[in-house]
Order: structure tokens, then C-alpha cells, then sequence
């Protein structure tokens, strides 16, 4: 009995990491994509990392990628943005950390949004 305790706590943990690799490189890929100019194309490359962050998420998860997590991931998405721009925004140069967050903080806040849909 409490081998399988100390297994399951084990096997958490690693899952956890995995998890959060996979939020911490897409965050790097979407802060690295946002320092360089690219005139316009930066905003959908962004949309198209994060997305697939969120699907990178679901498959790990063992969740399909519904319609349910599509407006989850979209409202999680915006409440962060707009809370990390409106904190941050009045500091220059800094844009590549403040997508860096985003992306982290929105890959956190989905993956708890996902425990409790899953629940």
C-alpha cells in the first residue's frame, strides 16, 4: 500500500515535469519569435505556438481538444494577457518576458482549467 503511494507520487511528478516542458518551450519559442521584427507575421507565429501548446497540453492530459477547451483556453488566454500587459506593459524592451509569462502562466492556468473539466 505504501509502495503504491510513494509510486504514485513518483509517477505525478514526473508527469508534472513533462508537462511543464512542454509550457516552458513553447513559452521560450513564443518569447523568441516576439523579440525579432517581423512586421506583422510575429502575432500569428505566437497564435500558432500557443495553440499548439494547448494541444500539446490535451494530448499529454489524455483530453481530446474540444470545442469545451477551445473557449477555455481562449478565455484562460485572454484573462492572462490583459492582466500581464496591463502590469507590465509600462516597461520597455520587455516584451520577451512578458510573452515568456504569458505563455507560462496561461499553459499553468489551462492545465488546472483541464483538472477540474476533466473532474
Amino acid at each position: 500500500m505504501f509502495e503504491g503511494y510513494i509510486a504514485g507520487k513518483f509517477a505525478n511528478k514526473m508527469f508534472e515535469k513533462d508537462v511543464f516542458k512542454i509550457v516552458k518551450n513553447h513559452a521560450m519559442g513564443g518569447a523568441l519569435i516576439m523579440i525579432f521584427p517581423l512586421f506583422g507575421l510575429d502575432w500569428i507565429i505566437y497564435i500558432c505556438i500557443l495553440w499548439h501548446m494547448y494541444y500539446a497540453i490535451c494530448q499529454k492530459v489524455g483530453v481530446p481538444l474540444n470545442f469545451g477547451n477551445i473557449i477555455a483556453g481562449f478565455v484562460v488566454n485572454i484573462i492572462v494577457a490583459i492582466v500581464l500587459d496591463i502590469i507590465l506593459t509600462f516597461i520597455p524592451f520587455l516584451i520577451g518576458f512578458i510573452v515568456y509569462a504569458q505563455f507560462y502562466f496561461s499553459g499553468k492556468a489551462y492545465i488546472e482549467t483541464l483538472k477540474k473539466m476533466k473532474n
